[in-house]
């Protein structure tokens, strides 16, 4: 299967970055597995500052921030259905962070494992699922 399960993708970029290296607000058929890598390429080396994949539907996404070495990622499914990663290191630790910018976030909903982000949204971006090699906190809204 060549498409995506993914609609559409915007990056955020830290100072720096040159906009020609930035990957624009990308939609529809223009979204590739190359993309995705090359995305994937830019969180390892530290140049993303968040992202955020949906389907056509825009029932189903994936946000992502990254700031400091630390990363968080929720995903929401048709709508309802919340996803916040949870670090399996420290998973009841509420020691803040300061991430997103909308406030802080408890460490125990960050990670400093940016191959494990890579693997989660790559995996969300092929398939539109929650990746299954890690802990979540499931809720519904």
């Amino acid at each position: 299967m060549n498409k995506l399960y993914i609609h559409s993708l915007f990056a955020s970029y830290v100072n720096g970055v040159p906009s020609g290296e930035r990957i624009p607000y990308t939609r529809g058929d223009q979204l590739t597995r190359e993309l995705v890598e090359r995305l994937t390429a830019q969180i390892l080396s530290g140049q993303v500052s968040s992202i955020q994949l949906e389907d056509e539907s825009q029932e189903t996404s994936l946000a992502a921030d990254f700031r400091d070495g630390w990363a968080t990622v929720y995903i929401v499914k048709d709508c309802e259905h919340y996803f916040e990663l949870v670090n399996s290191q420290c998973p009841n630790c509420e020691t803040p962070l300061n991430i997103t910018g909308d406030g802080p976030t408890p460490q125990k909903h960050a990670t400093q494992d940016m191959q494990l982000m890579t693997n989660i949204i790559s995996y969300f971006a092929e398939t539109g699922e929650v990746y299954p090699d890690c802990m979540w906190e499931h809720t519904i809204h």
